[in-house]
């Protein structure tokens, strides 16, 4: 046993001197995946909607948890990405709405405090505030 001590003392001393650490490794260490640039969780996955006017939006959880899109032009090029803001733990759930609506999607991701969160992007393009489900605060703004 003191010779397998030493011998662990011994590479643990030639490891510092090489400047190679040696570290607990996380329990969840979080992987990353790229596109278009973007770094975010690969176990969120990129979420997808095609508009009715051809436009492809994806969305990631980024790097720093905030919810991140993108989409393409008539053209064919993308915009580039954009915060969304936020701060989510799973993967980007994308709900793209009837043509009769105002609304065109409704966006939604668990939060920091384990609740649903969800913004809508209206006909006009705009997108609303971060509001939480009206499941779990019924009398929020925007819920029935």
């Amino acid at each position: 046993m003191r010779r397998f001590k030493g011998a662990l003392a011994a590479v643990a001393a030639l490891a510092a001197f090489a400047g190679v650490g040696v570290a607990a490794s996380p329990a969840q260490a979080a992987t990353y995946c790229s596109t278009k640039g973007q770094k975010y969780f690969c176990e969120y996955g990129v979420s997808t909607t095609k508009l009715a006017n051809g436009t492809k939006e994806e969305f990631v959880v980024g790097a720093d948890h905030a919810v991140w899109t993108n989409w393409t032009y008539p053209d064919g090029s993308w915009n580039g990405w954009v915060s969304m803001g936020g701060w989510v733990k799973s993967r980007i759930t994308v709900d793209p709405q009837q043509a009769t609506s105002d609304a065109i999607i409704i966006m939604s991701a668990i939060g920091k405090d384990d609740n649903y969160w969800f913004r809508i992007r209206g006909s006009n393009g705009s997108w609303t505030k971060w509001q939480v489900s009206c499941v779990v605060e019924p009398n929020g703004p925007g819920c029935p």
